[in-house]
């Protein structure tokens, strides 16, 4: 169930995750969304009037006869064509380029991801922007805006078909990290082979270890055991495949070969 969350735009909500894993995220909603995507639409702006006097110079170099040749009507067809080529390719461009952030969402730390938590794949981003110009733009962005408004998990139409998610990033606490470190100071000069973790991965086991200590200690130890179930398949071949470690402290070990 969602709780509220402590700020203004943002919701909380339980990822769709195997092995029973319940971690909770911070949904953005129409607020910080609405800012986003008018920064994109600035960026958007920008880029069309850069092409517009890139043109109008190429036209004055070259005569602007070819332009008599098109009729007022046919010209406002191609910039309208124009307008809503660059503004889907724009969209579908960066967030899969930038893992599900365009320069908008990247300033309000925003992203896409995929309800289970997973990134978004170059698949997932045409299809949550197929709709975009139905559920965003124009008189029918309120659509969009009522959907994400009343939706449990804010999720607009494109977010629905493409089953994704606009969550407010948490930044890492490092400081976590810092803390292994300096527990298994005594034995760093003894190598270890290291473990690479996808984003995914990396979010539930980071997730996990800045929030144990406000869990209980029953879900706690669920969750360390669930997480390590999970994870346990990435370290075959190394000693902690048969570590008799305890679940967090097996984690703890994890983190610390990444």
């Amino acid at each position: 169930m969602n709780t509220p969350s402590q700020t203004w735009d943002t919701r909380k909500t339980a990822l769709e995750l195997p092995e029973e894993i319940d971690l909770q995220i911070e949904v953005a909603n129409v607020g910080s969304r609405t800012l986003a995507i008018l920064v994109d639409i600035a960026c958007c702006a920008f880029l069309l009037l850069v092409g517009y006097v890139t043109v109008s110079l190429l036209a004055s170099n070259q005569g602007a006869d070819w332009i008599d040749r098109f009729g007022s009507s046919a010209i406002t067809m191609l910039f309208l064509l124009l307008v809503f080529g660059l503004q889907w390719g724009y969209f579908n461009f960066f967030e899969w380029f930038w893992n599900g952030q365009t320069p908008g969402k990247r300033l309000l730390h925003l992203r896409v991801i995929k309800v289970d938590g997973t990134p978004v794949s170059l698949i997932d981003v045409l299809l949550r922007n197929l709709s975009r110009p139905i559920d965003t733009f124009g008189p029918m962005g309120l659509i969009g805006l009522l959907m994400i408004f009343v939706s449990r998990n804010a999720q607009r139409l494109g977010d629905l078909m493409a089953r994704t998610l606009v969550i407010h990033e948490t930044p890492i606490d490092w400081s976590v990290f810092d803390a292994i470190e300096a527990a298994t100071a005594p034995n760093q000069n003894t190598p270890v082979p290291s473990v690479r973790l996808d984003p995914a991965q990396w979010e539930l086991l980071q997730r996990y270890l800045s929030r144990r200590t406000q869990l209980q200690p029953d879900q706690r130890a669920r969750l360390a055991v669930s997480l390590q179930a999970n994870l346990k398949p990435l370290v075959r071949g190394t000693d902690l495949e048969l570590s008799p470690l305890p679940s967090e402290e097996w984690l703890l070990e994890l983190a610390r070969r990444i």
